[in-house]
Parts: structure tokens; sequence; C-alpha cells
């Protein structure tokens, strides 16, 4: 995969600051034990990581993409748990990127994952050569970065690194969480307004996992009979393509 042709440089102070702040924001994710149960195997979790992978794949195929030759960047990727997932679709090894702008969280990706290559990076500033990717996805990333210019930078970059007829595949919150004052939704205006000229088909997923939580482990028929009740999913999925 192609780097950008700018100099090689270190994280500039905004980076910098944004990292510190994601780092203290996940330090204590990981040591409150209401996040590692929320987090953790459930029948709930199950339930609706399936649901989610079963409806992306499924607009994959509507849109044409061919997964197996498709250069993909994967935003926020965490421990590269989603870059497996377009493994399972049929991704080839040598096209998948991850990126995070956490440096250990990297580490735990390219040791989970050595099969992907794995970088450290900052999505608002990405070190990849115009056009480079085929598809570029992010799955509740955009909703932990809370400065709306930082977040437009972010929106520029994927239009910028995505060829012709790329895809931009996002899944994200709509409701802001009054007990997770770390995130800001994603709206759908604002990513119609982020990618004008874009085809955009953007769909509420996702029943709200607190219902979930409770209905799971009971009945997942029930859990599908919520997901029919449009303001009681929690998530969009939205999939623009590049003209």
């Amino acid at each position: 995969m192609n780097r950008a042709e700018h100099p090689a440089r270190g994280p500039g102070k905004l980076e910098r600051a944004e990292r510190d702040r994601l780092a203290r924001v996940y330090e204590t994710y990981d040591l409150d034990p209401r996040y590692r149960k929320i987090w953790s195997s459930s029948p709930a979790t199950s339930y609706m990581m399936r649901r989610k992978w079963e409806s992306i794949a499924a607009a994959l195929r509507a849109a044409r993409l061919d997964v197996s030759r498709a250069r993909i960047l994967d935003l926020g990727a965490g421990g590269g748990w989603d870059c497996a997932r377009f493994r399972e679709l049929g991704a080839g090894d040598g096209r998948l990127v991850a990126l995070d702008i956490l440096e250990h969280r990297s580490r735990q990706a390219r040791s989970s994952h050595p099969w992907m290559a794995s970088i450290v990076g900052d999505a608002a500033s990405l070190p990849f050569t115009d056009r480079s990717f085929d598809l570029v996805y992010q799955s509740t990333m955009l909703s932990s970065v809370l400065d709306a210019k930082r977040r437009a930078s972010i929106l520029e970059e994927v239009r910028r690194v995505l060829g012709r007829g790329g895809i931009f595949v996002s899944y994200d919150v709509r409701y802001p969480n009054p007990w997770n004052r770390n995130t800001r939704p994603v709206r759908a205006k604002d990513l119609r307004r982020a990618f004008p000229g874009w085809t955009m088909d953007i769909r509420s997923l996702t029943g709200l996992p607190q219902l979930l939580r409770l209905v799971a482990p009971i009945s997942l028929h029930a859990c599908r009979i919520l997901e029919t009740i449009a303001p009681l999913r929690s998530h969009l999925l939205a999939l623009g393509r590049k003209p």
C-alpha cells in the first residue's frame, strides 16, 4: 500500500492531545467492571454482532463490491476484530490495513491477527496517497471523536483515499448516550453533507443494547421483533459510494 508522499513526521500537538484523551477514555473502559460486563461475550453481544455483519455483507453484495479484490482500510480498528470479519467475507490477507491512533491497540491487532497490516496513525491525517483504497470502514470510531472539526477532517480523508467507485461503510450510534459523555452520535444528515454527490444508503440497525441485554437471554426471536420498531434501533449503517 502506497504511503503519502510527504516527509515522515512525528505526531502533532492536536494528534497527541487526542491520542492522550482516547488513551484515558479506553483505560477507564478497561478498568470499569460495568463496561467489561457490557462488552463481554453474551447472548446479546453475539446477536448484535451477527446481525450487524449480516447487514454489512448484504449491503456489500448489493453494491457489487468484490471483497476478495478490494483494498480495505479499517479506521479505529482497535484489536483488528472487524478486519477478521472482512477476512471471513473473502478479503485477501495482503489487502487489509488496520489503523488505530493508540499504539497498544495496534500492537494487540498485530499479535492477534499477524496476517494483516496494523499501523498506528491519525484518521484525520492518513498516511496514504489519494485513491489508495476501494473500501474504507469505521465502526463506532467517529462517535468517539467529540470535536466537529476533527470529525470533518476524518471524513475529508475518507473522501481523499477512496478510489472512484470506492465505498465508505460506517456503523455508529444514532442517539446520545446519557451514561457516556465520551461519545457523540453520528447523524444521517451529517454523513450526507460530508459526501455531496455520493450515492448514500443509510438505514437504522441494531436494537437498543439495553433492551437486547434483557431480552436476548430469553428469546432471540423477541430481539428481532424489537428491531422492527424503528425508534428502538440504536445505530446507523451507512454505505456511501464515491462517484
